[in-house]
């Protein structure tokens, strides 16, 4: 069996503008590969209106989706104050201001959007294997998305082959971190959840978990 093992690296690699800007960098570099599998997902779903990221980093997912969107307005979450003083720079240098705004805080705070409606498309990536209250932050999540709207979450998949590698690089921490489907099939019961879907997609250490309202 493959236990799961919570990372204990996370906080310190999000902090500081030093981290920050070498994270944002990176982020960029890889971006089309990252994020393929989430994008693809998002064509089929070709919703339009307003969009809630969770976990945004320093906006490069948030810039890709809005510069081909000039109608998708994106309020993007972060905990982290260094990522979103970079993330407001870079979606300046990118000239989306008027289409992403940032906010400061956790999902899992109940209250956070209390004053910012409901949302079309409510998303996440690479964030669930983080989350302290996995179940909590998808039921607030729900909370935000419009009815008939959906909530899609893309994020590493615990398998054996990544697994056992006997690595402490901060991806192979990550994938030991990450959840099986069926542990997250059993969060959406215990949530209630009906009408959703979990892929495995490539490469095969990802999935989506899409959740209709």
């Amino acid at each position: 069996m493959l236990k799961r093992i919570v990372e204990t690296h996370q906080d310190e690699n999000f902090r500081g503008m030093e981290n920050a800007r070498e994270y944002a960098k990176e982020a960029e570099k890889s971006s089309k590969m990252r994020f393929r599998g989430f994008l693809n997902k998002l064509a089929i779903l070709n919703i339009k209106g307003e969009y809630l990221e969770v976990g945004a980093g320093t906006g490069t997912l948030a810039a890709m989706i809005a510069k081909d969107n000039t109608k998708i307005n994106i309020t993007a979450i972060e905990m982290s104050p260094d990522m979103i003083t970079v993330g407001n720079e870079y979606i300046k240098k990118k000239k989306l201001e008027s289409q992403v705004g940032f906010i400061n805080g956790n999902i899992e705070d109940d209250k956070l959007l209390d004053k910012f409606g409901k949302f079309d498309f409510v998303y996440s990536t690479f964030s669930l294997h983080h989350w302290k209250n996995p179940e909590k932050a998808i039921k607030n999540l729900m909370e935000y998305v419009k009815e008939d709207g959906v909530l899609l979450i893309y994020d590493l998949k615990r398998v054996w082959w990544l697994y056992w590698i006997p690595s402490q690089n901060g991806f192979f921490k990550s994938i030991r971190a990450s959840y099986k489907p069926y542990e997250i099939k059993k969060m959406l019961s215990n949530l209630g959840v009906k009408k959703y879907e979990i892929e495995n997609i490539f490469p095969f250490f990802m999935q989506n978990v899409t959740i209709w309202k």
